[in-house]
């Protein structure tokens, strides 16, 4: 299996996902796989939605060709290819939250009974004592896993945003994996970095890309989440090959801490407003960045330092070998801050000391 690790396997990754990207527009643009302009939406014209399909034809093919044996690739396949056509089918024509969120319960429930993953304890968050799940933990793992897979999706509305996210995430669960010889979900990360390095390309904002040429759509956006979800509950319990634990719980939150509270400041303030949840709007991290007259690189800058920086803080204390409770009321506390903050901004209208404009 080290094969795969071949630097010039992971160079045909990212070639083939990038060089899909492209060539599938055509076929985007004939079945109406496109994403156009709105009052909501911040780019300017019609953009083809062939990241997902670029990313799951690139990485699901490798994994069936090298992993087909290996259960927790086997439920990640099944649960995937569900969320992925539920995606697909949503970009061309939306599908409604009862049909999306069965969808994806289906999903999980593949991979937790047939790929063997699921929450039995939440961590020492408390004391020295692990917070055990026992007859509830089914229904809190659907919980965590719907919700780290949505929050990921409603993130991604900004050139270059969910890969910069996905590829942070990623990174730090493989420091991880691999320390801790948990090759399977090593290898998985290593070959999903590629793939979204490869759409990174047609999607960030280069010199030879002035604005984004393909997005993920929802395909690629629920399907990359899925991949995420389950790599942070496999890694954080003992259902993985190794057995045990490769990092606390908690880790897995800082890694993936913008997505959750951008999305939790978001429902709060749909909810404060008497709206559903699931309606979109122009109330994310990004979009308080771009009213308060930062340029899209800017918004992409800062909200890449702080992802990393909060990733950071997450690793250093798994490094130390900090206590669960420590690492959990530090991430409460900097939560808090985080939410008061975006509720006074949208409030006053103002954002780092910038009135909003438009």
């Amino acid at each position: 299996m080290e094969e795969v690790l071949y630097w010039w396997v992971f160079l045909a990754l990212v070639i083939s996902c990038a060089g899909l990207s492209i060539v599938l527009m055509p076929a985007a643009n004939k079945f109406g796989v496109v994403d156009h302009p709105g009052t909501r939406k911040v780019h300017e014209v019609p953009t083809p939605l062939t990241g997902g399909p670029a990313i799951y034809l690139t990485l699901f093919s490798l994994l069936a060709w090298h992993f087909i044996d290996e259960v927790f690739i086997q439920g990640l396949l099944m649960g995937g290819t569900l969320i992925f056509l539920a995606g697909l089918a949503d970009d061309r024509k939306h599908l409604s939250p009862t049909i999306r969120v069965t969808t994806q319960i289906t999903a999980c429930l593949i991979m937790m009974f047939h790929g063997g993953v699921i929450l039995d304890h939440l961590g020492r968050l408390f004391s020295d004592d692990l917070i055990g799940l026992g007859v509830f933990r089914i229904p809190i793992t659907l919980f965590a896993a719907i919700g780290v897979i949505n929050a990921f999706n409603m993130v991604d509305g900004l050139d270059g945003l969910s890969g910069m996210i996905f590829l942070v995430a990623a990174g730090g669960m493989a420091l991880f994996a691999g320390a801790a010889g948990a090759d399977i979900i090593y290898y998985l990360l290593i070959a999903s970095i590629a793939v979204v390095v490869g759409f990174f390309l047609v999607n960030a904002r280069w010199p030879w890309n002035p604005k984004a040429r393909a997005f993920l759509g929802d395909s690629g956006s629920t399907l990359l989440g899925f991949i995420l979800v389950w790599c942070f509950i496999a890694l954080g319990s003992s259902h993985n090959e190794i057995g045990n634990r490769v990092y606390m719980p908690m880790t897995a939150v800082w890694l993936f801490a913008v997505p959750l509270m951008d999305t939790t400041s978001l429902i709060l303030h749909r909810f404060r407003d008497g709206r559903s949840p699931f309606l979109a709007d122009q109330h994310h991290l990004h979009h308080a960045f771009l009213r308060a007259g930062f340029t899209t690189g800017d918004t992409w800058g800062w909200i890449t330092f702080l992802t990393v920086s909060l990733a950071v803080v997450g690793i250093i204390f798994e490094l130390k070998d900090l206590p669960d409770y420590f690492s959990f009321w530090t991430f409460i506390g900097f939560a808090v801050i985080y939410l008061l903050y975006m509720r006074k901004a949208w409030k006053t209208h103002r954002f780092l000391g910038r009135a909003f404009v438009g």
